[in-house]
């Protein structure tokens, strides 16, 4: 099997099962072992988890993840990767390989399939002092966001989070109010969980090496407290649309042309909720958000 984030490996390895990396789907491998650890001791796994892995590649992260977990599960969509993950690290009974994408996997039911090919029950199942499951994953770039928002949306009690991303993305996933790079990613990542930047990572640990250099971001997750009695739906419609058009005031976004309220329900709602009119969307926190929210809806 040997290291599988040696890059005369990596090389090794696509050119026996003839891969040619597609940048269409953010295939870059990773190629420093160091790397691969510090994204892994940042997960703080135990031996027992159940870990999610998205796009695999060959194997170096799971190599790693096998080693220090109870489960994990890879996801991955390129037929000639799963195959070579099959061949190199197929044998261990607590590797669950997915064929699959990410972007449309509904996590929850995944998971508990997983732990069924293993006759086991799963993990959140038998009590609060058992583990609940882990993210960790090189998210590829191409579909960053949206692979996020699945994975954050779902209904898997997630405990932490440990995915390396295009370092501009984790920038907005760490985003706080009032930067240039705060918007809708980095409200929705506040709500589920807390974020922090742990390392940056160069180009330079990639084959092939990609044009922008990339961040491992941890997330903690947890309830945003104050949240329970509010749709969720009518929360992030009330964010996206005043996101939509960020260079414009509150104001003026939420009564925009194609809106979902009457420019009176606007103002009242940001009369009612304090918030002043003239500020823009960039400007509010995710308590902010969900007062105005709370006025629309007329509560």
């Amino acid at each position: 099997m040997g290291d599988l984030a040696s890059p005369a490996r990596i090389r090794q390895l696509a050119a026996e099962y003839g891969l040619r990396p597609n940048r269409h789907l953010g295939q870059n491998f990773l190629i420093d072992g160091n790397i691969v650890r510090k994204v892994v001791a940042a997960a703080e796994l135990r031996g027992t988890e159940t870990v999610v892995e998205v796009g695999p590649g060959f194997g170096a992260l799971t190599q790693e993840l096998l080693a220090r977990s109870g489960l994990v599960v890879a996801v991955e969509r390129d037929p000639i990767l799963a195959r070579a993950l099959r061949d190199h690290l197929g044998a261990d009974p607590r590797l669950v390989l997915v064929k699959a994408d990410a972007r449309t996997v509904r996590w929850n039911e995944l998971l508990q399939w997983a732990i069924e090919q293993r006759q086991e029950p799963g993990p959140w199942a038998r009590g609060p002092e058992e583990p609940r499951p882990k993210l960790v994953a090189n998210l590829p770039y191409a579909v960053t966001a949206p692979v996020l928002a699945g994975l954050l949306e779902s209904e898997v009690p997630w405990e932490r989070g440990v995915v390396m991303v295009q370092r501009e993305v984790a920038e907005r996933i760490t985003a706080v109010p009032g930067s240039r790079t705060y918007g809708a990613l980095s409200c929705l990542v506040a709500y589920h969980a807390d974020a922090r930047l742990v390392a940056r990572v160069p180009a330079t640990v990639f084959w092939p090496r990609p044009e922008v250099e990339s961040a491992v971001v941890r997330l903690e997750f947890r309830p945003y407290p104050g949240m329970e009695a509010l749709p969720r739906d009518s929360l992030f419609r009330v964010i996206r649309v005043a996101f939509g058009q960020r260079r414009k005031t509150l104001r003026q976004a939420l009564r925009g042309r194609g809106g979902f309220w009457s420019r009176e329900a606007v103002d009242q709602a940001l009369e009612r909720s304090g918030i002043d009119p003239v500020r823009r969307a960039e400007t509010l926190d995710l308590a902010e958000y969900a007062r105005l929210t709370r006025q629309l809806l007329g509560e």
